[in-house]
């Protein structure tokens, strides 16, 4: 009776160990399964991204878009700004292309001065202003620009040491003679690795389209992947008269697009709203101020967006739409949406 006592003993300790190891296989497996849902998404599944250093914990940044001025300095000209609105900005909008010449240079001029208190979102197109003339992606994808152009901005940016946001040539889907989505995606890929190996940790990678509905077939198919942005961004406008379309609130300008994202794979990526804007309705004096008066209610029904920058100059194309802030009460009912709690948020 001991004897059979003792090995129905051991079967149950090895049934013990059998089973704790089993348990632990799963546990692993599932483990392992979460991961690779994460990592995965829209365009890519190599590894989630870290996420951006820039994120406020919060409700949102509030910045703009100033146009340089044609005398003084930027900076003089967004201090103006903010003297007329009653606070500081948090993020301020610069365009640049990539010529090797002042142009092509990122954080050129006064915007160091300007970084000091506020963050920089640097736009980088693919193009040579001063020949109007496109840069094929497959140009920068191939290494070509490498020495005269990505290699010394990469520098740049690295030894200005503050964290910046840095967009590569936004509204990409709507551009004709750049190259095909793979080609956009290897120059995106490429730009961003060639930072990461020249050592610049201190960049925040946002992919940018235009937001327009008519677009949206196209998005994921210039995508990048989770792990190449860490921001998503769209450019929402109330063009209204200007372009013969129905009046929209605020809220109407930006949720659809906002929850497309939502429900196709961005949900876990902050948002920036690049350029938003609207236009004045001649027929109703006061709409342009009203449609600023609800950007804090609509913004709380969007938590992921996370920073906003009104494009406050006109359009270069040929309807020449106004998005500036005038227009009778628009100054202060913008001043008075960035009073806000939402949009008052620590930067880092």
């Amino acid at each position: 009776m001991a004897s059979q006592s003792s090995n129905a003993g051991g079967r149950m300790r090895r049934l013990a160990i059998f089973i704790a190891a089993a348990v632990v296989v799963v546990v692993v497996a599932t483990v392992i399964f979460v991961r690779s849902q994460q990592s995965g998404g829209p365009g890519g599944s190599s590894g989630a991204a870290q996420g951006p250093r820039l994120t406020p914990p919060t409700g949102a940044w509030w910045g703009m878009y100033v146009p340089p001025p044609r005398e003084g300095t930027l900076l003089s000209t967004i201090t103006g700004v903010e003297r007329t609105i009653g606070r500081r900005l948090d993020i301020v909008f610069t365009y640049h292309d990539m010529s090797p010449t002042d142009n092509g240079m990122l954080l050129k001029a006064d915007e160091p001065q300007i970084g000091e208190d506020r963050i920089l979102l640097l736009s980088w197109e693919a193009k040579v202003w001063s020949e109007n003339r496109e840069i094929p992606w497959r140009q920068i994808a191939d290494g070509s620009l490498d020495a005269t152009v990505i290699d010394p901005q990469a520098r740049r940016v690295k030894q200005y040491g503050k964290p910046v946001m840095i967009g590569f040539d936004g509204e990409m889907e709507r551009k004709t003679g750049s190259g095909e989505p793979a080609d956009y995606i290897a120059a995106y890929r490429h730009i961003h690795d060639r930072f990461k190996e020249l050592g610049v940790t201190n960049v925040d990678w946002v992919w940018a389209v235009t937001g327009y509905e008519e677009y949206q077939s196209k998005w994921k198919a210039f995508y990048p992947g989770h792990e190449y942005a860490d921001w998503i961004s769209y450019d929402p406008y109330n063009f209204g008269p200007c372009r013969d379309a129905p009046w929209k609130s605020f809220e109407e300008t930006l949720k659809p697009t906002y929850d497309w994202f939502q429900k196709n794979g961005f949900a876990e990526k902050p948002i920036v709203i690049g350029e938003y804007g609207t236009e004045a309705d001649p027929d109703r004096p006061d709409a342009k101020a009203e449609w600023y008066r609800g950007i804090p209610d609509a913004l709380a029904k969007m938590p992921n967006i996370k920073a906003l920058l009104q494009w406050n100059a006109v359009l270069e194309d040929q309807r020449g739409c106004d998005f500036r802030l005038q227009g009778p009460g628009v100054m202060e009912a913008f001043g008075a949406a960035g009073k806000d709690a939402h949009v008052n948020q620590p930067l880092p």
